[in-house]
């Protein structure tokens, strides 16, 4: 007999609110991959930044600077999905009139803060359809607010949390903070 899913997310309840940490879904392909890949990053990084500071005895040649320019900014990207794939955490802490989102591990990511009073229909919807051997194929991790399955709406906009989580547990998650009285 199959056992029951439990959820990936963690709910920690106090007397302030509910906090609920949701680990990123590990991709072992991506990970192994970017492993390998950020070795030969380096590798490529230490001989031409070696030329063009001048390291090794050549002068620096234009194209080169062009390409450790273009080659950094790849590796940078590249550290960071690895990064957060391997190590990232999305926190969401609901209480006191506010929702604040943070994504722990993600690079250049800052917390968002919004007002639950401002706070419209929560749903839950999972909309991950294409998958890969990359994971989904829709995943944007240069803008990973525009990831999740719960959402609500905020003004003229629809924000999105809980990337990777099933519609059955965001509906949970949804729940656990309705009947906390956190959101209508």
């Amino acid at each position: 007999m199959e056992s029951p899913y439990n959820g990936r997310a963690v709910i920690n309840e106090d007397f302030n609110g509910i906090q609920i940490i949701i680990p990123t879904k590990k991709n072992w392909f991506i990970i192994l991959f970017l492993s390998f890949w950020l070795c030969a990053w380096f590798v490529g990084e230490f001989f031409v930044g070696g030329q063009v500071f001048g390291l090794t005895g050549n002068a620096p040649q234009y194209f080169l600077i062009i390409w450790l320019c273009g080659w950094t900014v790849g590796g940078f990207f590249a550290l960071r999905t690895f990064w957060w794939t391997l190590m990232g955490k999305e926190i969401i802490s609901v209480g006191q009139g506010g929702l604040n989102i943070d994504k722990m591990g993600a690079f250049l990511y800052r917390a968002k803060a919004y007002d639950l009073r401002e706070a419209k229909n929560f749903r839950a919807q999972d909309d991950s359809i294409a998958f890969g051997p990359f994971g989904n194929t829709q995943a944007n991790i240069f803008n990973l607010d525009k990831k999740g399955t719960i959402r609500f709406d905020y003004g003229m906009q629809t924000i999105k949390f809980g990337d990777g989580i099933a519609e059955a547990e965001g509906n949970f998650i949804i729940q656990k903070l309705r009947d906390k009285k956190l959101i209508s």
